[in-house]
């Protein structure tokens, strides 16, 4: 507990001095690249195009602040065209041309706005965003399960009847899911199972006391026996907006892949849930070295026995906590969420900290 305190404290410092040079610089960092004017495209990110003017891409709002032409600065259409210009030494954001498409019918000639680009690569991370999500392993083991079919089969894709446990709502639709990696953050305690959506199923009306029978409807890859029924959850990534965090702390659980490394544009777990951050929090990842042994010939403590660092005389010397890299929550759950790495300095192994941008 006190070594986790520690390193909380020490990212405390840092971003309090992170926060001391904002409020001191009084203006938005532009980039020293940046362009002058930038035409929107199709596939464009809100990510992609706040990185090229800022160096903090989610302060992108505040370069709409003196700006009356666009009620959301989240909403950019392909065909915008985007001027940075100055007014009274601060950066302002304005669009100078708002290209629409002509769409002809037989009864009309009307303007269309092309659809709005996403704040987030959603090609990319629609999949997790859809068939991924975490659930509680006493919820996971009160759902009902799929049993079998008629004739013997050992998997069931779409089209085939199963006989179920019998679900409690016959009004609610349901999505197979299959349990996965049981997750736990750095203390042990368990968060939840990692669930993958394997399809859906249709209630039918034919049931036998505790039993029920289904359709599966939809199949995004082979269900078996054992797996589990879930009411459908709503996916709706719209309303995403950038907000960097204030307070909150946390750590990164593990790679959504399970694979060792972590790097860029990857998809984590982070150990913060629904009630301490919301889709679209932006935050700093952190990390120190390993403590060091002080003493004529410095050694890392890790490399040393633990009988022979007890009985030693060396100064035990705590590394400070260093930003290594950033990333975008986009989905959460009840004890955690899932987070796209958007900058990463060097390659990561879980575990890292969490703090302000």
């Amino acid at each position: 507990m006190i070594k986790k305190l520690s390193m909380l404290c020490l990212i405390v410092v840092g971003v309090f001095i992170i926060s001391v040079k904002s409020a001191l610089a009084d203006i938005i960092n532009i980039k020293t690249d940046a362009p002058q004017t930038y035409v929107v495209k199709k596939g464009d990110t809100l990510w992609d195009i706040s990185n090229l003017f800022l160096d903090q891409p989610w302060l992108w709002p505040e370069l709409w602040r003196n700006n009356t032409q666009i009620e959301n600065p989240h909403l950019i259409y392909p065909g915008n065209v985007l001027r940075l210009r100055y007014v009274d030494g601060q950066p302002v954001m304005e669009i100078v041309r708002d290209k629409t498409s002509i769409l002809l019918t037989p009864e009309s000639v009307t303007n269309t706005k092309p659809s709005a680009i996403g704040v987030l690569p959603w090609k990319v991370l629609g999949p997790y965003f859809k068939n991924d999500s975490i659930i509680g392993p006493e919820e996971y083991d009160a759902l009902p399960r799929l049993l079998g079919d008629s004739e013997g089969s050992t998997t069931f894709v779409k089209k085939d009847f199963v006989l179920s446990h019998k679900p409690l709502n016959a009004d609610t639709h349901y999505t197979i899911i299959r349990k996965g990696k049981l997750l736990k953050d750095d203390e042990g305690k368990v968060i939840g199972y990692q669930v993958k959506n394997v399809g859906e199923v249709q209630l039918m009306n034919s049931s036998s006391g505790k039993q029920q029978i289904v359709r599966v409807v939809k199949s995004n890859r082979e269900a078996r026996p054992g797996d589990k029924l879930r009411p459908v959850e709503s996916a709706d990534n719209h309303d995403l907006v950038l907000q960097a965090s204030t307070t909150q702390m946390g750590r990164i659980i593990a790679n959504i892949e399970d694979r060792s490394l972590i790097g860029k544009r990857d998809v984590v777990v982070i150990s913060l849930g629904a009630a301490e951050v919301e889709p679209g929090t932006v935050m700093g990842i952190y990390a120190r070295g390993p403590a060091i042994l002080d003493n004529e010939n410095p050694s890392y403590e890790v490399s040393q026995s633990p009988v022979k660092t007890l009985f030693s005389a060396s100064e035990r010397v705590e590394q400070p906590a260093f930003k290594i890299g950033e990333l975008i929550i986009f989905k959460t759950f009840d004890n955690a969420s899932y987070a796209w790495i958007t900058r990463a300095d060097k390659h990561m192994k879980g575990g890292e900290y969490l703090g302000q941008p």
